[in-house]
């Protein structure tokens, strides 16, 4: 999911952001004369990490903070930190949140400084670290979307992975007409991120550029078609719809309740983490397609790590950001804790990456992740932290009322381009 490049001008607060020295709180020298570069994030695995940088680079000392992830209430501490003088020097920012934080003008760009490790990591990933053609940060990693899948029910009802979607549907109905407690899958309308994976994948496509103005539509004709099919399940009591990351969805997952869930490669390390009763049960396969033959897979999550504005030691803090993403105990730390499907190149041989996994019936379950990636032709908006929220309220009310899904997103695309033109970006509704 990237950016289109050629969009100068269009993110209204996009200004020649330069690596200079500010807030003292992102680069000061330590008491040992080594330079600190403050970071903060959420991910698992992340202090561990850090903590391997540090005993490992005695000239800098990154002091790690652990704060709420972004949607929810991580990416607010950061603004209000940036505006405040106090930002730390690095970020952990998913991909969909770059362009808000770009168009703010709270992110450096580091396009030139990145240009000798470019070959280190996936062109998809740096295209989802760009935004209006310049780079805002390190890519850490991808999220391909697959199957997963119990393996024990799936046998149990004679079903196998679906290959299309229409199969999907078809079984979703067979499983919940033979076991009406039963329910192929979940829909979890507060996830903005995993909706907007799925409606990627059948080809959606929310934001455009024509000219210098913003086109949105977030009910385009394969996001319609995507939303009514979901309709179409939870109509007919085909789908669950669940909380997302909540306690009930992963008992559903351990119990029996669910046979299936799509979703993103770190959900793998959550499942396990969440649902340990159901060890060995799980399989994982390529998602169905939306037409036979296709193999769009679908993104959800992803993020990089971004330089802030006002960070005063740039140059160790990209450093460090280049090696958390690229060195191989890093990854090894990184894959093991949370289950990331790392961006760099070299990934592939990793033994976290090749390894049968016990939870998932001894299947080196990465194998089918990484033949979910690909490039995509999706474009992240300038106001996704806005967007999202809209997306998460009116999913809900939607569900919880019984009404379209369709009139959600259209008030989901009413407030995005609201929200666009109160910051004076040219914007229309497709």
């Amino acid at each position: 999911m990237s950016i289109k490049p050629g969009l100068h001008g269009l993110l209204s607060a996009l200004a020649a952001l330069t690596l200079v020295a500010g807030a003292a709180a992102c680069g000061a020298q330590g008491g040992d004369h080594r330079v600190t570069v403050a970071f903060w994030g959420w991910a698992p695995g992340y202090p561990e990490a850090v903590a391997r940088y540090n005993a490992t680079h005695p000239g800098i000392r990154v002091e790690y903070t652990t704060v709420a992830p972004g949607s929810q209430g991580g990416y607010e501490a950061v603004q209000a930190s940036v505006k405040d003088g106090k930002a730390p020097c690095l970020v952990q920012m998913g991909y969909e949140s770059l362009p808000s934080f770009a168009s703010d003008g709270l992110v450096q760009p580091i396009s030139d400084e990145v240009l000798g490790t470019r070959v280190y990591y996936s062109e998809t990933a740096w295209q989802q670290a760009t935004v209006a053609g310049e780079i805002y940060g390190f890519p850490v990693d991808v999220g391909p979307m697959a199957l997963y899948y119990r393996s024990d029910l799936y046998a149990q009802y004679g079903l196998e992975p679906q290959r299309t979607w229409q199969d999907f549907a078809t079984d979703a109905a067979r499983l919940h007409q033979a076991a009406p407690t039963r329910f192929l899958t979940a829909f979890t309308p507060d996830d903005p991120w995993w909706f907007a994976g799925l409606a990627a994948q059948a080809g959606g496509s929310w934001f455009d550029v024509k000219g210098r103005s913003w086109q949105v539509d977030t009910a385009d004709p394969n996001s319609a078609r995507f939303t009514a099919y979901w309709q179409s399940l939870l109509d007919k009591g085909l789908a669950k719809s669940e909380t997302a990351f909540g306690d009930g969805l992963f008992e559903d997952l351990q119990n029996g309740t669910l046979a299936a869930f799509p979703g993103p490669v770190w959900f793998s390390s959550l499942l396990a983490q969440k649902s340990p009763a159901a060890s060995g049960k799980w399989a994982v396969a390529p998602m169905p397609r939306w037409t036979a033959g296709d193999t769009a897979s679908g993104f959800d999550g992803g993020s990089a790590t971004a330089l802030l504005k006002g960070c005063a030691a740039a140059r160790p803090a990209l450093d460090f950001a280049n090696w958390l993403s690229s060195d191989r105990d890093s990854l090894q730390i990184l894959v093991d804790r949370a289950g990331i499907y790392p961006a760099a190149v070299t990934a592939d041989t990793l033994p976290a990456l090749n390894r049968p996994d016990p939870y998932f019936g001894n299947q080196p379950i990465f194998g089918v992740f990484r033949d979910g990636l690909g490039r995509t032709n999706w474009t992240w908006g300038p106001v996704m932290t806005d967007t999202s929220k809209a997306l998460s309220t009116e999913l809900g009310k939607a569900v919880t009322t019984r009404t379209p899904l369709k009139s959600a997103l259209q008030t989901v695309r009413d407030r995005t381009v609201a929200a666009m033109r109160g910051k004076n970006i040219e914007v229309s509704a497709r």
